[in-house]
């Protein structure tokens, strides 16, 4: 089982790490948003300078991610009551999910060496 360490050394090293840890607490942060209408924001700042120190280049997927945990907090201010502000973050999050998960998808993470490697049979360069 990985420790504390572990999990944050992935976290500020690994885009998509730092994806899967900024999607569950976007969603948990729903509930205290009824009250503290600009929680989001601080989280998402603090996820931002986080991912901007340690990480060695950007990631568009997390970026676009944080782009709509900013933007709840502005919303999230005019919805009038609690069941439709609910429904309404999920549908938010869940959106800027799979905008998130496209765009890692789409992206071009792999090794050129490894894919010529696969093609021509040989021995994967290091």
């Amino acid at each position: 089982m990985p420790d504390i360490a572990h999990i944050a050394t992935l976290f500020a090293v690994d885009p998509m790490a730092a994806l899967l840890v900024a999607i569950p607490l976007s969603l948990a942060l729903i509930v205290p948003c009824e009250r503290l209408w600009w929680i989001h924001a601080p989280c998402a700042l603090v996820l931002l300078v986080v991912s901007a120190l340690f990480q060695a280049e950007r990631h568009l997927a997390f970026d676009s991610y944080l782009v709509g945990f900013f933007a709840f907090a502005a919303v999230c201010r005019d919805i009038p009551n609690r069941p439709l502000l609910y429904r309404v973050g999920i549908l938010w999050f869940a959106a800027f999910s799979l905008i998130a998960a496209v765009i890692y998808a789409a992206s071009d993470r792999t090794d050129p060496h490894a894919i010529e490697a696969k093609i021509s049979h040989r021995p994967i360069p290091q």
